[in-house]
């Protein structure tokens, strides 16, 4: 494999739409039980802030070269000023954050004791966002979309992602402008048509499409379950390239241009947490795809970036010395042409 692509993706600038985060990790030991309630306290030693949901493929984006914008929603409260000043310690170019006073800004807090996930509490609410803040945000992102090479749609089922907010992939696609989708199990696939590709993982490709996995042993890989779903999403959306994550089973493709099931498999790996690597996936396969790479070298690549992060505890960005040095192990091993 060629790895001029690391140099091209700095010229590449990505517009990431959706909902962002901060993921709050409390760090802490646990050695007794609450007089209070049959509960374990747990004694705080540390506590971290990293950037959550949309902001994590921003991060991911800059991490590896692209100048990045995003366009989003928050509340109005010191969550969100400390986000902005996050997203911009990360080196994000621009972000549009339109304000909704009805909702807090997202905030996941994890606590983790001995390296297990003791609870996670969330600050949100899912509801449905204001015809007129819906306006806005899909002007903004119309309004950036010549200076930019693609925009990722991010849906974690909030109230985000609506009929209004997504009225600007038609005006993408007159301007040529490929847009990458990590859908929401709550949304439907008629929310996405028109798009360019999206990413869903096994689960929500069942949802999505209402299909159920067939009964067998669990580690046989369901070839036909998931040509059947990749097929109906690629017919639903009338995107260009269905792809589900599979954890174990690596990916699978169907495309509109030969509509044959390609699989690109995972290799064996110490996994601590898979919690953003979706949004790494979504990343690599978007910036690989604008700066004009093969679909399924964007696949390989992305697939190796996914295996750095959940190498790592909580959400991460892969960085070019990582993902160099990760495909070169694998390329080592055999596993990239």
């Amino acid at each position: 494999m060629n790895f001029d692509f690391f140099k091209q993706m700095q010229s590449a600038h990505l517009l990431v739409a959706g909902e962002v985060g901060i993921d709050e990790y409390i760090w802490g030991d646990t050695r007794r039980i609450s007089p209070e309630a049959p509960v374990p306290v747990v004694e705080v030693e540390s506590v971290d802030y990293k950037l959550g949901l949309s902001a994590n493929v921003a991060q991911n984006l800059k991490s590896l070269g692209a100048k990045t914008t995003v366009v989003t929603v928050c509340g109005v409260d010191e969550d969100s000023e400390k986000l902005s000043m996050m997203l911009k310690s990360a080196g994000i170019e621009e972000t549009v954050s339109l304000k909704d006073p009805s909702r807090p800004t997202l905030r996941k807090v994890r606590v983790i004791c001995q390296k297990q996930h003791v609870v996670r509490v969330d600050f949100e609410r899912s509801h449905a966002l204001d015809p007129k803040l819906s306006k806005q945000f899909t002007e903004s992102i119309c309004d950036r979309l010549s200076e930019v090479d693609g925009v990722i749609i991010q849906d974690y089922g909030k109230g985000l992602w609506n009929a209004d907010t997504v009225s600007f992939i038609k005006e993408a696609r007159l301007k040529k402008k490929p847009v990458f989708v990590d859908p929401s199990r709550l949304s439907s696939l008629d929310l996405y048509r028109g798009v360019t590709l999206l990413t869903p993982n096994l689960a929500e490709a069942e949802s999505l499409t209402g299909e159920k996995r067939p009964f067998g042993k669990t580690k046989d890989f369901p070839e036909a379950h998931l040509s059947k779903m990749a097929s109906h999403i690629l017919s639903a959306t009338e995107c260009e390239h269905s792809i589900i994550t599979c954890g174990e089973w690596g990916m699978v493709v169907v495309s509109r241009q030969n509509n044959k099931m390609k699989r690109i498999p995972t290799y064996a790996r110490k996994v601590f947490d898979v919690t953003g690597a979706g949004d790494t996936v979504i990343a690599v396969l978007s910036l690989m795809s604008v700066v004009g790479r093969p679909l399924e070298e964007c696949m390989r690549v992305a697939n190796a970036a996914a295996g750095v992060v959940v190498g790592q505890i909580g959400a991460a960005s892969v960085t070019p010395d990582e993902l160099r040095t990760e495909l070169d192990h694998l390329a080592k091993e055999g596993f990239l042409e």
